[in-house]
């Protein structure tokens, strides 16, 4: 069963710097990384969307929002998926999070309730909290649009100064032992 009161959202804007090359559409188990984060989420809620930049649209079949923000940086494609939805909250995950397993992603998901709840559901993983695969309410993009205009662009403050329900890391393990989602 897939869920309609939240929906998927896959950043694939970043400018893969470090890496040297476009992360997204890198092959893994025979797909592109993108389209196999997209179908992950794809399972679990009714409506999955690319975030990414014009020059960046990708064909991969699926719709795309367009994060026409001047800025890169992870909170600009989480402000642009917030900006297009239609639900009640958004699953966010980054595009190069092959390994994502569907237990974990439910479980977070059962933590977002139609009726409201926390700002942010979020994995509180070995490193911290995991702001790039974790659910966004809509009524966070004013927060979200201030601290980009102050240049304020770190996700993990800002899960920090919202209402965020952490998941933590021992019933992460229950459902993904070797954390391999956050990977």
């Amino acid at each position: 069963m897939r869920l309609s009161h939240v929906e998927g959202a896959v950043l694939v804007g970043g400018g893969s710097t470090r890496m040297g090359r476009d992360k997204a559409t890198l092959l893994h188990d025979g797909a592109q990384l993108a389209s196999n984060v997209a179908r992950a989420l794809g399972a679990c809620v009714g409506r999955v969307r690319l975030v990414a930049r014009p020059d960046r649209i990708f064909e991969l079949g699926l719709p795309c929002i367009v994060d026409r923000h001047e800025v890169r940086a992870p909170i600009v494609g989480v402000a642009a998926a917030l900006s297009a939805c239609e639900a009640s909250a958004v699953l966010v995950a980054a595009c190069d999070l092959p390994e994502r397993d569907a237990g974990l992603l439910l479980a977070l998901l059962a933590l977002a309730p139609v009726d409201g709840g926390a700002d942010v559901v979020a994995p509180l993983g070995p490193n911290g909290p995991e702001p790039l695969l974790a659910i966004y309410r809509p009524r966070l993009l004013p927060e979200l649009e201030r601290r980009i205009a102050r240049g304020e662009l770190a996700l993990q403050r800002l899960l920090r100064d919202s209402n965020t329900l952490y998941v933590p890391e021992q019933d992460l393990r229950a459902l993904d032992p070797a954390l391999a989602s956050l990977r």
